[in-house]
C-alpha cells in the first residue's frame, strides 16, 4: 500500500513537473534570435525584436509606458519587483529565459514631489552580438523617436523635451558580461556621458 501510494505521488509530480516545464519554455523569448514579430498590429514596436519589446513594452511614454513627469504611484509594471528595493524609487527584473544570465533591470526613481524623475534600463545579454544588434535597435528607435542623437564613444544621447530631458544610450559591455545602459532622466539632475 505504502509503495502504491509512493508511486501515485511520483507519478502526480513528475506530471506536474513536467506541465510546469512546457509552460516556461512557451513563455520563454528567444534571446539569440531578434527576429522581429508582427503580432501587435498598429504599434511601432512591431518592427522590432521580441527582446526590444519585452523591454520597452510599449511605444507610448518614454519606456514601458512611462515618462519623467508622471506620478510615481501611477506606474503600472507587468513585472515582479526586483528582491531589493532602492530608497528612493522602485526596481523591476524582466527575465528574457530562465537562465538568469539574459535580462533587464529596470529602475524608476522619484523625485520630492512623487513624479518620475528617472527611468534607467540595464540589459545584460549572455551573448556580445546579440547585445550589439539591440543597441542598434534602440538607437535607430530612438533616432526615429526623437531625431538624430549625438554620438560619443560607446554613448549616443538625446536632448528631448526641448531640451530640457536626456536619454542617454550607453554600452557598458566588459568581455565577462556584454550589456547596455538605457537611461532618462531630466537634463539639470544629469550630465551627458
Amino acid at each position: 500500500m505504502k509503495k502504491q501510494i509512493l508511486l501515485f505521488c511520483s507519478i502526480f509530480l513528475l506530471g506536474g513537473l513536467q506541465a510546469c516545464q512546457e509552460k516556461k519554455s512557451n513563455d520563454q523569448i528567444q534571446v539569440n534570435s531578434l527576429d522581429a514579430t508582427t503580432n501587435n498590429q498598429g504599434s511601432d514596436l512591431n518592427n522590432y525584436s521580441p527582446i526590444f519589446q519585452s523591454i520597452l513594452k510599449s511605444d507610448a511614454g518614454m519606456a514601458r509606458g512611462v515618462s519623467l513627469g508622471d506620478t510615481f504611484d501611477g506606474i503600472k509594471e507587468s513585472t515582479l519587483p526586483s528582491e531589493t528595493q532602492p530608497d528612493n524609487g522602485r526596481s523591476y527584473t524582466e527575465y528574457f529565459d530562465n537562465t538568469d544570465l539574459n535580462f533587464a533591470d529596470i529602475l524608476y526613481s522619484k523625485d520630492k514631489t512623487n513624479k518620475v524623475s528617472e527611468i534607467a534600463i540595464d540589459v545584460y545579454i549572455e551573448k556580445q552580438p546579440t547585445v550589439d544588434s539591440l543597441f542598434q535597435e534602440f538607437k535607430s528607435y530612438f533616432n526615429k523617436k526623437y531625431g538624430a542623437g549625438t554620438d560619443k564613444t560607446k554613448t549616443t544621447s538625446w536632448e528631448i523635451a526641448d531640451g530640457k530631458q536626456l536619454l542617454v544610450l550607453q554600452n557598458v559591455s566588459t568581455q565577462k558580461d556584454p550589456g547596455f545602459k538605457i537611461v532618462f532622466a531630466n537634463k539639470s539632475d544629469k550630465e551627458v556621458q
